[in-house]
């Protein structure tokens, strides 16, 4: 044996020394992996060790052995077999006791002191709606994703003529972090390389993780300044030549006024209706001249959250796109430019008989002739209308199936041409004009309000519609203050702004452990980690036939593991909240778990469930955004809970599935007012995709046809009640015990199935601890995992 510090050789004074056992089961768990194995041995005080050592038996000596870092190497005939950063435990005439420690890998110390948002991604951008869109497609590690926050469901109140337009804003988006990237940046800093069969897939790389806002308990700023100030009544103004309408008190035409009007508690309305939720402290809100504004007590960084709900007058604009009041300027966050749909529905494809329907030719030029044909009872090109305005009422026959609508126009050279411009036909009574009520709610970025410099409420304007068209100001309108400091729009963003989670990256090492039954393997010498699900880091390994050096005495013992497990075993994900709770509550069941029932009477009393760490499962549903009914939204948050500030929720992990396209007829908002959204999802049934996609799940239950994530978990599972492990002693030279250290290459690795023999007969397994080695003697003894079975 050769002992080398600082690759200098030491005197030794034992002949063998024993090579501590490795447990191959830590793997599994990142923490563990910190700790790695020690082995404690004592070398003589001989000059040459003393000034090796630092002369650590003298009292009075200058160096200190421990005051520096340094690495010791064990090898016999020059075969590795152990090395690792050595300390000096104890100095006597004896001689001097060392602990040399293996292992401890340095990513997996890192991973444990850092915080998350404290990798180095690179990532810089800014909360806009070009961001947003940008973001669905490009290779940023950031996107983000439409979600709805769990909220109770608002009633009409019986006088809204339209469904409210609900205006998408980027509040209506969350960050969603890349995982590959962070794992991959994580291991990058800490200087390693990642093998992965799984990280190669598709699959893997296409899951996000939720972001996370910076975020502070705001209890105390909103007891001593909050306010929350709404409108007394509902205001009219008609659109300027600008087709402009101001919210500033100062404007003399064409002006609603103030956005809002009062913060006062127990207010009452124009309709006599005491005003909720109003209040002020400290008198923050207040008129100055006519003009509102928030003088706070003492300086202080805040946004503030607008809701705007008004009516707008409209004239449909194209099969998309309705003319109106679509634009609205809201100083610190510049123009919020939306789209204001079309959700009339084109006839075309449906012509009823004796119906009357509003035919609309969108680039209409003056003085052009149409002519309207369809077919008949089979007959082609019958004659319907002639009309020669940009839209006109026309009635189908009052018999006969109807059907092939064709448009015509007069051209100069006397003929009747198709026109291959752009038209609709709606039901009659839907006018060209009419108006639109819309909402949004959207929240301004940060900035420093102080007592001296107050932040007013006005030079507020609304655009889009063209001159004469009115504005309704209606009396929800509200304005609060945001004292989280919360990103809001236009405001620049960074990794840590992002992923302003309270966790480590070894948490989420642990999440994915979780998931996926991952095993980290670490190859110092390379600098290399393993990390693959069980079942998928031996699947492809050629088998080790190592029966010849199998030892038949001491007898082979066989264990029974099933008894370290409950009868029912059980994985899920974090306790639900909002509609997961709601969902559970009615099914009495917990969504996205799976048990395994372990058939044995040696198997402990009960179910055990093991939850994600980190994760929350997550549930999408349809209707919430009336534009596109059909797009399935990822519902978040706890409608019941206190301690969610509606920005941020509990982390949860998503599939993203690119753009999807929506069926004929819907439209998504901003920022693409486009056919299609970003569908990010937890579980997806494979009926509601397209037949080029497939269903997919985060679920560890099969669920609709489409397998869960117990797919990773139950072979190990299995393994573990049916195959149990066996206990068996080898005859190994240094250099082949060497080869159980080594994740890669040809012939032995730590990775490999062997073949081995019992007196009671042979079975194949995989290495579960590599026992105490004393390369003098040249015999250990290994456990193994059966895989036979």
């Amino acid at each position: 044996m050769e002992l080398r510090i600082d690759q200098q050789r030491c005197d030794l004074a034992e002949r063998s020394i024993v090579i501590p056992a490795l447990d191959l089961t830590t793997a599994s768990d990142p923490n563990a992996l910190r700790e790695g194995r020690t082995l404690t041995i004592t070398i003589p005080a001989t000059p040459f060790n003393d000034r090796l050592l630092g002369f650590g038996r003298d009292p009075e000596s200058a160096t200190r052995f421990n005051a520096s870092s340094h690495r010791a190497t064990l090898a016999c005939d020059e075969i590795l077999l152990f090395e690792g950063r050595v300390v000096l435990v104890e100095a006597s005439d004896r001689g001097y006791t060392l602990r040399i420690k293996e292992g401890g890998t340095d990513w997996a110390h890192r991973a444990a002191l850092m915080r998350l948002n404290h990798l180095n991604i690179d990532y810089t951008s800014s909360l806009t709606p070009r961001a947003i869109l940008e973001s669905w497609t490009d290779e940023s590690p950031v996107k983000f994703f439409p979600i709805h926050r769990d909220d109770y469901a608002q009633q009409s109140n019986g006088t809204d003529l339209l469904t409210p337009e609900r205006i998408l804003t980027v509040d209506d988006y969350h960050p969603f972090l890349h995982l590959a990237t962070l794992v991959e940046q994580l291991f990058t800093e800490a200087g390693y390389s990642i093998e992965s069969r799984l990280f190669s897939t598709e699959f893997f790389r296409s899951l996000y993780m939720s972001g996370a806002y910076p975020s502070r308990d705001t209890t105390a700023a909103r007891n001593k300044m909050g306010f929350v100030a709404r409108r007394l009544g509902a205001v009219t103004a008609e659109a300027d030549y600008m087709g402009r309408v101001y919210a500033d008190p100062s404007a003399l035409y064409n002006t609603v006024g103030n956005l809002v009007e009062s913060a006062t508690p127990m207010a009452v309305d124009e309709d006599g209706e005491v005003v909720d939720m109003l209040y002020n402290s400290g008198h923050c809100f207040t008129e100055e001249e006519g003009r509102i504004l928030f003088r706070p007590l003492s300086s202080v960084s805040v946004g503030f959250e607008y809701y705007l709900k008004y009516t707008t007058d409209h004239r449909i604009l194209s099969r998309e796109r309705l003319t109106g009041f679509d634009t609205i300027y809201i100083p610190g966050c510049g123009l919020l430019e939306a789209t204001l749909a079309n959700r009339y529905q084109d006839q075309r494809d449906s012509l009823r008989t004796y119906h009357q329907y509003r035919v609309v030719v969108f680039d209409h030029i003056l003085d052009t002739r149409y002519r309207l044909l369809y077919t008949l009872d089979g007959v082609s090109n019958t004659f319907w209308a002639v009309f020669d305005t940009r839209t006109a009422l026309v009635t189908t026959a009052e018999k006969g199936v109807c059907e092939e609508p064709k448009l015509q126009y007069w051209s100069a050279d006397g003929l009747w041409v198709d026109y291959a411009g752009d038209w609709a036909l709606y039901n009659g009574y839907i006018e060209e004009c009419g108006y639109t009520e819309v909402e949004m709610r959207f929240r301004s970025p940060a900035e420093l309000v102080t007592p001296d410099s107050p932040k007013y409420f006005d030079r507020i304007f609304f655009e889009g519609a063209e001159e004469g068209m009115s504005l309704t100001l209606d009396k929800r309108c509200s304005i609060t203050p945001d004292f989280c400091s919360t990103p809001g729009y236009g405001s620049p963003l960074d990794f840590r702004t992002v992923a302003q989670h309270a966790i480590r990256p070894i948490e989420l090492l642990e999440a994915l452990a979780h998931l996926f039954d991952l095993r980290f393997l670490t190859d110092e010498a390379s600098r290399t980690v393993r990390i693959d699900p069980a079942e998928m880091l031996y699947a492809e390994e050629s088998e080790v036939d190592w029966r010849e050096k199998c030892i038949l005495d001491p007898a082979a013992t066989l264990l029974d593991r099933s008894g370290e497990l409950h009868e029912q075993e059980s994985l899920g994900y974090q306790a639900g909240t909002g509609a997961v709770a709601r969902l559970e509550a009615d099914e009495e069941a917990t969504f996205g778990a799976w048990s395994f029932a372990v058939e044995s009477t040696a198997a402990l009393e009960g179910e055990r469930m093991r939850r994600n760490p980190l994760f929350a499962a997550t549930l999408s549903s349809v209707g919430h955004y009336l534009n596109a009914p059909s797009a399935r939204l990822l519902q978040v948050g706890d409608r019941d809970s206190l301690e969610e500030d509606g920005t941020n929720f509990s982390p949860r992990i998503v599939s993203y599935r690119g753009l999807v396209a929506l069926p004929d007829g819907e439209r998504w908002g901003a920022p693409s007012n486009g056919g299609s959204y970003p569908l990010a999802i937890f579980h997806l049934p494979p009926e509601v995709v397209e037949e080029e996609q497939q269903g997919v799940t985060l679920c560890f239950d099969d669920r609709d046809g489409v397998e869960g994530l117990h797919r990773y978990h139950e072979a190990t599972l299995r393994n573990r009640v049916e195959g149990g492990s066996v206990e068996q002693t080898l005859r190994l030279t240094p250099a082949e015990y060497a080869l159980l250290m080594r994740l890669e290459g040809e012939g032995v690795t730590r990775c490999s199935r062997f073949r081995l023999r019992t007196e009671l007969g042979e079975c194949t397994a995989t290495l579960r601890r590599i026992g105490a080695y004393d390369p003098e003697k040249g015999v250990i003894r290994c456990t193994f995992d059966r895989v036979d079975r």
